[in-house]
Parts: structure tokens; sequence; C-alpha cells
């Protein structure tokens, strides 16, 4: 039997109902942003108001089924992060989407106070720190187990299996819910992470265009993979190939898919939702196209049969000692790169 446990990133691009009609018996909830709200993807320029098309959408995904996770996720929300205007935005947002028949199941958000906020609205929502909160283990879990109800594993560790029992441990004794990212393209331990993210909730295009003018790349983790074809960093990562994904389910209730800014989040969903991929491993994950190796293609379909049991790229890479089994692993699935 199939779980039902891929949360799915809502997206214009492609029709969003055609796209997911065929997965509903693996897809269990959709996350959005909400236009107006900052958060990592942010959505609707200036305007706060959602687009019919969103709201139809959206209201489709509910009537079959479907959780609504509404995200409050913005690294920074500058100088109105915490006052009465971040407050009367949060709650404005939220009276929005209940006039709209679309008062969200869950607000992932990296925002404590936002939690707080929504904390003493008493309102009927489930509360998930945000991935982007990089909480790595069960201290910073306990440390805000007041206001969350979920939480993300910290992707640096997700593919230690001995690591998630620890979490799946911990969420059971402690009423919690766990879920993971299964499709990022950053690379581990990114150390502009926090730099991009922040760019996506301020004008990112507007940013960029300023950077290139005196020569600034906004990809700078790209640097070592097109100067100097370190791919091993992509097989660091901690992405999870889709045929792999069993072997994670029974520590998680959730996986997400990152397919709100891809060009082809249908073939993102495919993937998951049929546990099969038979093409270039990068076209999966977000935000590797935009790290512009277009000449490389990581053959999906030839990875070893124990990859993920192996331990390769799996827990050593958080502190990498160069053993050349990445590279041995690299050699076997990687196609039209220079190596």
């Amino acid at each position: 039997m199939q779980n039902k446990n891929l949360a799915v990133g809502y997206f214009e691009n492609e029709s969003f109902k055609d796209v997911c009609a065929p997965y509903l018996g693996r897809i269990s909830e959709v996350f959005f942003g909400w236009p107006g709200i900052l958060n990592c993807r942010s959505v609707g320029g200036e305007s706060c108001v959602p687009s019919a098309r969103m709201v139809e959408e959206l209201r489709w995904c509910r009537s079959n089924g479907l959780r609504l996770d509404a995200l409050f996720n913005c690294n920074c929300y500058g100088e109105h992060a915490m006052d009465d205007i971040m407050r009367d935005e949060v709650l404005n947002a939220l009276d929005a989407m209940r006039a709209c028949g679309l008062l969200p199941d869950v607000v992932t958000t990296t925002s404590p106070f936002v939690a707080q906020i929504i904390r003493d609205a008493q309102l009927k929502i489930r509360l998930r720190a945000s991935v982007n909160m990089r909480i790595h283990g069960s201290i910073g879990f306990e440390a805000c187990a007041e206001l969350f109800d979920e939480y993300y594993v910290s992707r640096e560790r997700q593919r230690d299996f001995t690591y998630m029992e620890r979490m799946r441990q911990w969420a059971l004794q402690n009423g919690k819910r766990l879920g993971m990212q299964v499709n990022s393209g950053c690379i581990r331990q990114c150390p502009y992470q926090t730099f991009h993210d922040n760019l996506h909730g301020h004008h990112r295009q507007r940013q960029m265009e300023a950077g290139r003018k005196i020569g600034f790349e906004l990809f700078c983790c790209r640097k070592r993979l097109l100067d100097d074809h370190a791919y091993e960093d992509i097989l660091k990562g901690t992405w999870v190939r889709p045929e792999d994904t069993c072997f994670w389910e029974p520590y998680v209730s959730f996986l997400k898919l990152s397919t709100r800014r891809v060009p082809f989040p249908e073939k993102i969903i495919r993937a998951y939702a049929e546990r099969h991929f038979d093409g270039n491993l990068l076209e999966l994950l977000d935000p590797m196209l935009a790290h512009g190796v277009d000449d490389c293609v990581i053959a999906n379909d030839r990875f070893p049969s124990n990859w993920a049991q192996s331990g390769i790229g799996g827990a050593c890479a958080n502190d990498c000692t160069h053993c050349g089994r990445c590279r041995m692993v690299l050699e076997q699935v990687l196609e039209n790169c220079y190596s």
C-alpha cells in the first residue's frame, strides 16, 4: 500500500489540479505562500490578494482531503519582526484565508513571534517549525516544544539513520510530528544559505541585478561546481532519491517536495509519487537547476542498489575526510561532465 505522505508546494506555472490529481493517493498536504506575506518564496508581488486561480485550486485541495499549510517562513521580517504591525499582518492574512474558506490546518514558520501570535489567538492550527530554522536535534526541539507541534528534521543530519531513529523516539515520547525535505539541491552545510533565504523574501531579482553590477554572483556556492568540477559535493547533499524514500518513511510523517519555483513540478511529483525516476537527478532538485551546471547529468538509475543503506554520502559527509567512496559512485553515475 502506498503511503499518503507527500507535502507539495503550490505552483502556478502548470495546472496544479491537473498535475496533482493522479497522485491524490500519495499527497497529504499542500504548502503555500499567501500574497503580501514574506516567505522564502514570496508570491503575488506587492499584492495582498490571491489570484482567483490560487483560491480555486487550494479549495480543490481541501475538497480532496489535503491539509493546507500556510508559510510564514521568511528568515528576516526586518524592523517589524516583533511588533504590532507584524501581529496585525499575520492575523489579517489568516482572516483573509478564512474568508476564502482556506484557513490553514498548519502554519509553518521560522518566527517564534508568529508562532506565539497564532498560539495566543487559540486558532485550531498546528504550528510547524520551518526547515529554515535549522534545528539539528532534540535539545533544539525541546527548547521550543511549547510553541511547535511539528518539526522538520535537520537536512544536514537526515541521511543518518541513527539520528533519525533518535528523533523519531523523541517525537513519539513528546507527542510531536516530524517531516523532512527530500529534494533540496543546496549543498550540505551551505555557508550562503541564510544569505540566499533572506534575499528570497526581499526582492531577490532587483538585488541580483545590483550585485552583478559590481561583479558579485548570488550563487557563490556553485563556484566549486563550475570552476573546480567538485561534483562530489552534489552526492554529499541532503536529497533522497525517489526510490529510497521508503527507508525514511518509518521515521517521519511527511516528505516535503520543493516544487514552488521549479520549471517542471510535474516531473518531481510524479517521480516521488511513483518512487521511480530514470532521468537526470538534478532535474528533481531545487535549487540545483539555478546553479547553472547545465552540462552535468547525474544518472539516477545508475546509483548502486544499496546507496541509501551504505552510508556513502551519509553522516560522514558532515565532516568529509575525502575517503574516495563518493568519488567511486560519482564515476558510476556522472554523464556529460568534465571531471
